[in-house]
């Protein structure tokens, strides 16, 4: 004789609920992952928009003195503070006499940035790729880097 136990309800349906929290958890997770790299990249874009300020800055007050593109490429590197990591090794940095009040920043092949006449541009540019860290469970594994600050010079 084979006695059978009488189940309840709750029973037969605890591992829909496992299934089901499963489902639920990896969106979550998938979620969570995507706005923690989302924010990692609009840090990693505003300490890099700063850096292209700050050198920008150094060239446009530099202009004229003996200052070296190599020595505004410091400025941008130290500003980055580390960053520059995140691009997986494409980081570059260019300075440039750039047309003022031009969107995307334009070379002016009239001389070296570091003779640009008063109010004509200096430009700094940061190139790259940036890396996601959980990029392959979002589906975005890397992204083209192009940051640029222009300010107009203030010597010669």
């Amino acid at each position: 004789m084979i006695l059978r136990t009488k189940r309840s309800r709750g029973d037969r349906r605890r591992g829909a609920t496992v299934v089901e929290m499963a489902f639920v958890f990896g969106t979550f997770l998938l979620f969570l992952i995507g706005i923690l790299e989302y924010a990692r990249f609009l840090f990693f874009m505003h300490v890099a928009t700063n850096a292209t300020a700050t050198a920008a800055r150094y060239a446009v007050v530099h202009t004229g003195d003996g200052t070296t593109a190599s020595q505004v490429t410091q400025v941008a590197t130290d500003a980055m503070a580390g960053q520059q990591s995140m691009l997986g090794g494409t980081y570059a940095v260019t300075c440039f006499a750039a047309q003022p009040g031009v969107s995307p920043p334009t070379a002016v092949t009239t001389g070296q940035w570091n003779d640009v006449p008063f109010g004509n541009g200096i430009c700094v540019k940061i190139t790259g790729t940036y890396n996601f860290v959980g990029g392959t469970l979002i589906g975005v594994s890397c992204l083209p880097i192009n940051v640029s600050a222009v300010m107009t010079s203030e010597a010669n």
